[in-house]
Order: C-alpha cells, then structure tokens, then sequence
C-alpha cells in the first residue's frame, strides 16, 4: 500500500508491504529531497512490526529525523542514526 504523507511542507511517500512471516515493512521516500536523491530507503528485513500502522509510524519519524537534520550530513552518517 502506498500513502502519502507531509512533514514540514515536505511530501513523504510511505509504500508498506507484509512479508511471509505477517510481519510489516514500510520503506518511504522523499521526493527532490537531496540526501535520497527520491529512491525508496527501508528497515532491516529482519525486523519487522506486527501491524501496519507501526511500520508506517516508524517510517514517517524516520522520514522526519532525515528531513530535521542539517543537510551538509552524510547519509550514511544520518541512517547510522536511525
């Protein structure tokens, strides 16, 4: 399922999938933002969450720490964060 979502002005697009365990993954990405350059960044397939609105909750604050932190950070740096 894909939503979209705003933070501070900014369009967040979460896409949510469910794996073969009924665990739920929720990637997003941020368009014309530059750290993302608009490709989906997800979670460790490993983990997962038990209902969808977890996974989106999760995603959309990961979203909002990339779009609060200064823009002259790696991404790396600010994904070792999350």
């Amino acid at each position: 399922m894909t939503e979209t979502c705003y933070s501070k002005g900014q369009k967040v697009i979460l896409v949510t999938s469910q794996t073969k365990n009924g665990n739920w993954l929720c990637k997003f990405s941020i368009p014309g933002f530059n750290n993302l350059d608009g490709s989906l960044h997800g979670q460790d397939p490993s983990k997962g969450y038990k209902t969808e609105w977890e996974a989106r909750t999760n995603a959309f604050q990961r979203a909002k720490l990339l779009l609060d932190s200064p823009q002259d950070i790696p991404q790396t740096s600010i994904l070792k964060r999350v």
